[in-house]
């Protein structure tokens, strides 16, 4: 197999109607990921982010760095108008995700059990508080609240006895967030085998209490639950906790294991008798603490240099983005733009070769309602209606002059390609356009197995253009012709009927999808044009008739339609008589790419309302 690795989530559409922190932040790992993010906003002011200080370009720094690479949508969701645009998009998406009270999206016509009925793919996840059930589930409440309510934040007390105030927002991120993106790519999977979505319901302070495991440890299989600062984690060992230098700077010490805290002792002069800290942790504690205070924090530095054990200054997150370290393994390099200004994107926890490509990308500007872009679900035709950008694409026969060149063709208006054929084709790819996600898996189309493999392997496609035939040269008197016939028939019509069959319940689910069955003119004439075998005619029949047959059972989801190619100037009619061609009205061969662009046609939006028809494409002999 040949392949550039395509981005995991490529042709997945998510519509993300949240916003502040969880949901932005768990719509920006999929866009990165390689998702289309569309952002739904309000028409009068958008995402609350948006207003946050410090100003980047015309937006928030803070909105710029969870939003880069999405797309915004205004929409009132109380107006009838808005609502209606909006639930097209509904009908073209994988996932929603969505962030308000329980009950609000219910009463907008935006409930899960409402979408359902348009689009029983939908991946629906919620984000709250405290979840879509209980008897805390209307309770207003932000991150701290969350962290009070699940007993974390009462784990750590400052000399005071006050809980410490957290510095980081673990319940939305660690809470939120994260298991949103966990549980929407589960059941994304899901859907892989059952062509239906769910409802995901994340509470974040439900998911709080898997930080704390070794507290339920403690209390429900040894019966004594922890205390603030009596406890590991939370201060009460002295392998475990931050130290004042002489300087007024910090150290982080966490020498847990054996081997690790003898090792600090040695370097901090701990003598032998003063480390027992299981019989005397506040003892040791003090010792510890009065060694960290007679030198600075760059002395520990030095001293600590090249010791195997677990010891670090705490430094200012001014000092931590400036860190060698980090920038060496590319945490910075990534863009956010807006409005020409530029900074570092936020690193996330998706490595570059899953990662969206582009070094840079914008935070979208949030447009007047009157003047926003018309965003159309991929049904319907929209300004550009060639424009491929965003759909996955598989073509097979995609070695052959017309699947070639139409590769060449999806790929120049923006598809990303899983191409295929009989063996390799190793100079395929590198003829595509420049930064496309393509790849190329070879396959035997005359089983059902190998067929059920590729479509496994290629993974959700927005089009299928069903290419791949064969042309036989035997005459029907010919030793060979009933195991050729059998051949002929096995590629260009069981091939894709079982295509069909493996791809449609998908395209289904998700509320979307093409299908562009590759005829021919000798399905019309029998071949009287150029000498085409019985088989090859009989076949491209069959094909027509899949088409129409097809075209009846996938829609209004799925539009199936074919393609009818005169003869054409590809190896294939290499030899072949073609004489009678001068009278048709166009006296020549047709070229490959003039095939290709009405195949490209039937796969973009332009072709919205096309359904079961074969285009003619053969210079006017079906006129003839």
């Amino acid at each position: 197999m040949t392949s550039v690795v395509p981005l995991p989530l490529a042709g997945i559409r998510v519509l993300d109607f949240s916003n502040l922190l969880p949901g932005p932040l768990a719509s920006l790992l999929l866009a990165e990921a390689g998702a289309e993010v569309i952002k739904v906003e309000r028409p009068d002011g958008g995402d609350e982010m948006r207003a946050y200080a410090p100003v980047f370009g015309d937006v928030s720094g803070n909105f710029a760095l969870l939003n880069r690479g999405k797309a915004s949508l205004c929409a009132d969701l109380k107006d009838a108008g808005d609502r209606a645009h909006v639930l097209e998009l509904v009908r073209s998406a994988d996932v929603l995700i969505e962030q308000f009270r329980p009950g609000v999206m219910e009463r907008l016509g935006l409930g899960y059990e409402q979408l359902e009925r348009i689009n029983p793919g939908l991946v629906y996840c919620s984000i709250t508080g405290y979840g879509q059930t209980g008897m805390r589930a209307l309770k207003a409440g932000h991150d701290l609240n969350y962290l009070a309510e699940s007993g974390l934040l009462g784990l750590t007390r400052a000399s005071d006895g006050a809980p410490v105030l957290p510095p980081v927002l673990a319940a939305d991120i660690g809470g939120g967030a994260y298991p949103a993106v966990i549980n929407i790519m589960l059941a994304l999977k899901s859907r892989d085998g059952t062509g239906r979505g769910c409802h995901i319901d994340v509470a974040m302070t439900d998911n709080l209490f898997t930080f704390a495991y070794w507290g339920q440890a403690m209390g429900q299989a040894a019966g004594r639950w922890p205390r603030p600062g009596g406890e590991l984690t939370s201060g009460g060992s002295p392998r475990y906790r931050i130290y004042r230098t002489a300087d007024g700077e910090y150290l982080a010490a966490a020498p847990i294991e054996e081997r690790f805290w003898q090792i600090f002792c040695d370097v901090i002069g701990l003598a032998p008798a003063e480390r027992h800290d299981a019989s005397e942790p506040e003892a040791v504690i003090a010792r510890v603490a009065a060694r960290i205070a007679s030198a600075s924090a760059d002395e520990w530095r030095r001293r600590f240099a090249g010791r195997d054990v677990c010891v670090t200054v705490v430094e200012s997150l001014q000092s931590a983005f400036a860190d060698p370290a980090f920038a060496g393994r590319g945490l910075f390099e990534r863009v956010v733009s807006a409005q020409g200004a530029r900074m570092p994107a936020l690193p996330v926890p998706i490595p570059a070769a899953l990662r969206h490509p582009a070094p840079e990308r914008e935070a979208p500007a949030l447009e007047p309602a009157a003047r926003r872009r018309s965003w159309s679900a991929r049904e319907s035709a929209p300004s550009r209606p060639y424009d491929l950008s965003g759909m996955r694409i598989l073509l097979t026969g995609a070695s052959g002059g017309i699947g070639r060149a139409t590769a060449r063709l999806l790929a120049e208006l923006g598809a990303e390609l899983v191409l295929s054929d009989r063996v390799e084709a190793p100079d395929l790819l590198p003829e595509l356009r420049a930064g496309g996600h393509h790849r190329f898996i070879a396959c035997e189309l005359g089983s059902r197995a190998s067929i059920d493999a590729l479509c496994a392997d290629a993974g959700p496609v927005d089009a299928a253009v069903l290419g791949a035939g064969i042309f036989p040269r035997s005459g029907w008197d010919a030793p060979a012709w009933d195991e050729e016939f059998e051949q002929v028939m096995a590629i260009n019509v069981r091939a894709p009927a079982h295509l069909a069959r493996a791809l449609l319940p998908g395209m289904k689910a998700r509320g979307r999808g093409r299908i562009v069955v590759l005829g021919s003119i000798a399905a019309q004439t029998g071949g009287s044009y150029v000498d085409s075998p019985l088989p090859y005619a009989c076949s491209k029949g069959a094909l027509h008739t899949l088409v129409r047959w097809l075209a009846r059972r996938a829609a209004p989801e799925v539009l199936v339609n074919g393609v009818a190619p005169g003869s054409t100037d590809t190896a294939m009619l290499a030899g072949s008589d073609t004489s009678a061609l001068r009278a048709n009205p166009l006296p020549r061969l047709g070229r490959p790419e003039e095939i290709a662009w009405p195949i490209a046609f039937l796969c973009s939006p332009g072709a919205s309302f096309i359904c079961g028809n074969i285009l003619d494409v053969n210079g006017g002999a079906s006129m003839r």
